[in-house]
């Protein structure tokens, strides 16, 4: 029996589909002994296909969740036979996309978050990009070699990573293919070259491109680029298509300005190999090697989410071995054991709406919040949707906020968010309610006298600010980054 970790590769006669199963699998000659898996239309990744004259390729991916030893198997079928016409929605591909192609000086990069989600990055990889990236090469006769596989060792590589390499390229395009989750996107944000004075606006620089390969925890920001496609394939389906036949666009990003003395907040291990711990013994090992690790910043740049309250401590609490054990499970457990104190969150809240002046600030007319969450996405998770007016790239600020409602009511509000949102119009016969606004800009003075409580979360990046500091949020009109899109979503 052969590797199931190794990618399968079939020469078929014909191909056969099932429209009973409807799976496409191919029909081998007789004598021919092989393995012959069936794919359902969305396992299909893509149709390789360079000419008419061409044999097609169809890649596949089977994803099996409870097999740890091989949850990836990459699965191709090639034949000389017309294909049937029940695969008429799989992308075509007939050559590589313009972040791929090699033309022009460009510089592909790959990066490999060991650290992200259950730390599924190199095993997807090596079972599946990798292999994937051959069949491409070989199908469409253009060079998919990396130019840079980064592996992370630590937290801080994917940031050591971007000031050494993601600058725009001198000759041409750099894209870089993020094995990650909302982390990496917010580390490359945050550690790209500020803007030089005096250039030439009329040839400004190429910008990076990002191309997310969904293996964080919530993955917000891909699951909200591809919300319109969620008919079927699962993410990693998605992303593998996005990156073979994708487009790309400008990411709206935010810009977080904090007070003197704010500190950037991470629980680390001194021994780097306990972080991906799994056993009860191991990941008391690992909790033992936990140790608070500070660092002073003055501001951030993000593109999902900048909240304060309820959210952002479920996030600081959450980011421990113990949890993350548990993957997108660790968010509703910690979530729980908060709505037992329903902590009320002490601030001044203030919001310019769209058309105000500079400055033309509306104070939020409460002292004490239970929830205060400003989203230029529409979900945290796939099945979460915290902005339901949110579209893919429109660049709008949205801020969901309400005053504490008690556990019950606000359980009720958050199980609201995974019925398509419709927490943002839950209200009760008290005249509280969830309130949900356009914005351009945030203002937070945290007035909390308790540090565990004084927390701003920006795309999962978790920030202390002191007693009476103000945080403002603003959105960024230009670009820091494109990112690569499925065209039917611009």
């Amino acid at each position: 029996m052969s590797d199931p970790a190794v990618p399968v590769l079939v020469q078929a006669e014909t191909l056969v589909f099932d429209d009973d199963a409807g799976t496409v699998s191919a029909g081998l000659l007789a004598t021919e002994v092989s393995e012959n898996p069936a794919l359902t239309v969305d396992q299909i990744i893509a149709i390789l296909w360079p000419s008419p004259s061409a044999q097609p390729l169809l890649v596949g991916l089977i994803e099996t969740a409870n097999d740890a030893d091989a949850p990836f198997r990459l699965v191709a079928i090639q034949t000389p036979e017309k294909l049937p016409p029940q695969l008429a929605s799989v992308p075509r591909v007939a050559q590589l996309p313009t972040h791929l192609a090699r033309g022009g000086g460009g510089v592909v990069d790959y990066v490999l978050s060991t650290k992200a989600g259950t730390g599924r990055a190199v095993p997807f990889w090596e079972a599946v990009l990798s292999p994937l990236l051959r069949f491409a090469a070989e199908a469409l006769s253009q060079d998919t070699e990396p130019d840079h596989v980064v592996v992370t060792e630590s937290n801080d590589s994917v940031r050591e990573y971007a000031r050494g390499k993601h600058a725009a390229a001198k000759d041409g395009p750099r894209t870089v293919v993020l094995l990650s989750g909302d982390g990496g996107v917010v580390d490359l944000l945050n550690s790209s070259p500020p803007e030089k004075e005096g250039k030439d606006e009329a040839a400004p620089p190429l910008l990076p491109t990002i191309v997310l390969i969904p293996l964080g925890t919530g993955n917000a920001l891909f699951n909200s680029l591809h919300k319109p496609l969620f008919t079927g394939p699962s993410e990693l389906v998605l992303a593998l298509r996005t990156l073979l036949s994708g487009v790309a666009a400008p990411l709206p990003t935010f810009h977080a300005s904090f007070p003197p003395g704010s500190r950037i907040v991470k629980y680390m291990n001194r021994d780097e190999s306990s972080s991906g711990a799994e056993t009860p013994s191991e990941v008391a090992a690992a909790e033992a090697q936990l140790y608070r690790h500070e660092t002073d910043v003055a501001a951030l740049h993000g593109s999902i989410v900048a909240s304060y309250g309820f959210h952002a401590s479920i996030v600081y609490e959450s980011d421990t071995p113990a949890y993350r054990a548990h993957g997108a499970a660790r968010f509703g457990m910690v979530a729980q054991e908060l709505l037992k104190e329903s902590h009320p969150y002490a601030a001044e809240v203030s919001i310019r709406r769209p058309g105000a002046g500079a400055g033309e600030l509306e104070r939020v007319p409460r002292d004490v919040h239970a929830y205060v969450l400003a989203a230029l996405v529409s979900n945290l998770e796939r099945t979460f949707t915290i902005s339901p007016a949110g579209k893919p790239l429109d660049g709008q600020l949205r801020l969901v906020h309400f005053t504490p409602l008690g556990p019950e009511r606000t359980m009720e509000a958050m199980m609201k968010a995974y019925d398509g949102g419709k927490h943002v119009d839950a209200q009760w016969e008290d005249g509280l309610r969830v309130h949900y606004d356009d914005i351009e800009e945030l203002a937070i003075r945290v007035e909390d006298e308790e540090e565990r409580w004084r927390k701003v979360c920006i795309d999962g990046t978790i920030v202390d600010i002191p007693k009476g500091g103000t945080v403002r949020v603003r959105r960024e009109e230009k670009s820091r980054f494109n990112i690569v899109v499925d065209s039917r979503v611009i």
